[in-house]
């Protein structure tokens, strides 16, 4: 589904959002960028992978991936 919103973000507006998420919500980051909550905390989430973020492993939130090789 297409809403006309970009999915491009540029590194200025990364840096942007990241302080205003110090002062701000999601919500509220996303008006500023005409994007959704969603948008915000996805590409802030994936720029954090990137820097060798890895989530905790017993984390309640983490995906188990049962079926594939080499998992259980």
């Amino acid at each position: 589904m297409k809403t006309g919103r970009s999915m491009e973000w540029t590194n200025e507006e990364l840096e942007r959002a990241n302080e205003l998420l110090k002062n701000h919500t999601a919500r509220e980051v996303g008006k500023i960028f005409n994007k959704t909550k969603n948008a915000v905390l996805g590409v802030l989430y994936r720029e954090k992978v990137k820097k060798g973020y890895v989530p905790p492993v017993d984390s309640k939130y983490a995906r188990i991936r049962k079926y594939r090789k080499g998992f259980g």
